[in-house]
């Protein structure tokens, strides 16, 4: 039977006791059994408030992690903590399942993370030159084993027009045995790149978990408690983790920090709400930060929040699946972005500076622009776009393919972004749901001045819309106006545009 350990005395019986000591030897007695402590026998069974099992909490897992142990949350159902002043996050261990515990979360003190899995990084120096070769054989650091190496550009890759700040590039290889296992976003033997290097070891047959645990952040929190922090792993899957938060006028939310990590796996977890601020205060605040991440996948993932569940940088090689999310983001730098059979739901997938090609493959765009080109980062990378077997629900808010926001005419001072690209599109099988009211779609829609479209527009060369399919919400045939653009550009090359419609 599980119990609950909340506000009220709880009492347990010496039988109790003994069970309980008796069930932790038999574990560690077990031939091949993994090694377990309770939470129970580090002060919770006493615990009379919620800063007391907190530091139960705390005391298990770091004592856990210290002796090579797990923690076993057997008999733990719901736990009401508090955040002390003297918070530090709890440290995981490579396997945690927290048997559906639940979790209320009051916080009065700081912002904080509650849980956290953080490697050691080690400084390594790795020239320039040498990183787009891939062999790194010559470093000792990074000859033998597996490692995580982490790539700086200490030179600004662009500046965030209005809102006073500078983004940098990473990127991320996997190194085994001297030789990376995969390629950065683009070349760092540049003129302007100057880098700074580190690395983290990783065991590559150690598949961490955290798993079946719900938190909710209780109403009236002046602090936020996000749930978890990866720092410098690899190979991490996180399941059936569920948050929710209540309605505040709290902001910069990042239930999900992910940071300097590859071969990520999310799957089944949900996000009911997020500290992103309501009515006058809405700012920001997502349910997934990530800042350099390769092979990231996200599969049955559902989250909505006020602002837009995803915030990132640095994305390499992400795959969404059968994901039920309000928004998408790669704000800046990153290559290769794959959704399939997901639901997009009343914002934008927006980039800025990404490369190579993002796909969209049996998805659902409902009042939702499915690509958004980001204005404030000045950066209008070469990417292609492709949709397969989609369907695009038109609203008046929402009714172009690509939205091309401007800023200016002025060209990014960094060499690499100094050509404004725009994408390549090529669209097979799409069905449009158009309102009586709508009558016309735009594949781009171009947001900025007379003056911002007096430029030619490089990479793009290549329109391609087959098999598309008007129709009205109630599945009737819809006369449909599809343009091009709402506004007039150039190109620097020609434009080959193609549109047919499928025969019903």
């Amino acid at each position: 039977m599980r119990v609950s350990l909340g506000c009220l005395e709880n009492r347990y019986s010496k039988v109790y006791r003994y069970m309980c000591l008796f069930c932790l030897m038999a574990c560690l007695a077990v031939p091949g059994g993994r090694a377990q402590v309770s939470p129970l026998d580090y002060g919770l069974r006493e615990a009379s408030n919620g800063i007391e099992r907190y530091r139960a909490l705390y005391n298990a897992h770091a004592d856990a992690l210290k002796r090579g142990l797990e923690v076993d949350y057997d008999g733990i159902d719901t736990l009401y903590l508090e955040i002390p002043d003297d918070f530090k996050t709890i440290p995981l261990g490579p396997y945690t399942d927290f048997r559906g515990l639940v979790l209320y979360v009051d916080n009065h003190a700081r912002h904080c993370t509650l849980f956290s899995k953080s490697s050691a990084q080690k400084a390594v120096s790795v020239d320039k030159a040498v990183i787009d070769k891939l062999d790194f054989s010559d470093i000792p650091e990074l000859a033998q084993g597996s490692h995580l190496l982490v790539l700086e550009d200490l030179t600004p890759w662009t500046e965030r027009r209005g809102y006073g700040y500078q983004q940098f590039r990473r990127d991320i290889l996997v190194v085994r045995d001297g030789l990376a296992l995969n390629v950065p976003v683009t070349a760092w033997n540049t003129d302007s790149t100057r880098v700074k290097a580190y690395c983290y070891d990783f065991e590559p047959e150690v598949k961490p978990v955290v798993k079946n645990l719900t938190m909710h952040r209780v109403k009236g929190c002046t602090f936020r408690t996000n749930c978890l922090s990866l720092v410098g792993q690899y190979g991490v899957t996180v399941s059936n983790v569920h948050v929710t938060t209540p309605r505040s006028k709290m902001i910069a939310d990042g239930i999900f920090g992910v940071t300097n990590c590859a071969g990520i796996v999310f799957v089944s977890d949900t996000v009911e709400g997020t500290y992103s601020g309501y009515g006058a205060s809405r700012n920001y605040g997502y349910a997934f930060s990530m800042n350099n991440v390769y092979d990231a996948r996200f599969l049955k993932i559902k989250a909505y929040g006020n602002w837009g569940v995803f915030g990132s940088n640095n994305m390499s090689n992400t795959c969404l699946e059968y994901c039920d999310i309000d928004r998408f983001d790669v704000h800046c730098y990153g290559r290769n972005i794959s959704l399939k059979h997901c639901t997009l739901k009343g914002r934008q997938t927006i980039f800025s500076s990404i490369y190579g090609t993002v796909a969209f493959d049996s998805c659902e765009f409902i009042d939702y622009t499915p690509i958004r080109i980001r204005s404030s980062y000045n950066a209008y990378t070469p990417f292609d776009v492709v949709m397969t077997d989609c369907s695009f629900r038109l609203t008046r808010r929402y009714h172009s393919l690509i939205q091309v926001d401007m800023l200016d005419t002025a060209d990014n001072p960094r060499p690499e972004l100094n050509p404004k690209s725009w994408p390549n599109l090529k669209v097979e099988n799409l069905t449009v749901i158009a309102p009586p009211a709508l009558h016309t779609m735009y594949v781009f829609n171009p947001k900025g001045t007379a003056k911002e479209l007096r430029r030619d527009f490089g990479y793009i060369d290549t329109v391609e819309l087959d098999g598309l399919r008007c129709v009205r919400p109630s599945g009737r045939r819809a006369r449909l106006s599809v343009k091009l653009s709402s506004r007039d550009f150039r190109t620097t090359k020609q434009l080959n545009y193609k549109l047919k419609f499928k025969d019903n």
